[in-house]
């Protein structure tokens, strides 16, 4: 055992302790949701007398926050044992913001360029749904011996 298999294992070990743990905490995390928070007071206070914006800003920062929770407690399970129901949940999030975004964008735009932004949107919500909730990877065909090979 030399040198470089010590200092690659203690490595690897440090880094297993720091993402599985969670001990490692960054804070870039922390200093976007502290921006976003700001800049959503800001807006708010800027928009005032347009209700509908107030209620576009409110509703897209509350979504945001709990895509942000939703998406921490995802990464911290096993990839096996996460529920179908939070995979729909975070799916459910990010359309929702999707289509508050997409929606806001197209009535500043010519009714051409409105449709293609709302095909685009459609693509990303129905891809999405396909990927967290119907695709499951199969297994691995090729390196399984089946019964009949020696």
């Amino acid at each position: 055992m030399g040198f470089e298999e010590t200092f690659s294992t203690s490595t690897q070990e440090a880094t297993r302790q720091n993402v599985d743990g969670h001990k490692h905490q960054t804070w870039l995390p922390t200093i976007g949701m502290v921006f976003l928070t700001i800049n959503s007071i800001i807006a708010v206070y800027r928009s005032i007398n347009d209700p509908w914006t107030v209620m576009f800003i409110v509703t897209a920062y509350a979504n945001v926050v709990l895509l942000v929770y939703y998406m921490r407690n995802i990464e911290k399970m096993p990839e096996m044992k996460r529920p179908v129901r939070m995979k729909a949940t975070v799916w459910t999030l990010a359309s929702t913001l999707t289509v508050l975004f997409t929606y806001r964008v197209s009535i500043m735009l010519p009714l051409f360029l409105a449709i293609i932004v709302w095909l685009m949107a459609s693509v990303i919500v129905f891809g999405g749904f396909y990927a967290l909730l119907v695709h499951r990877e199969e297994s691995d065909l090729c390196n399984n011996k089946g019964p009949n090979t020696a």
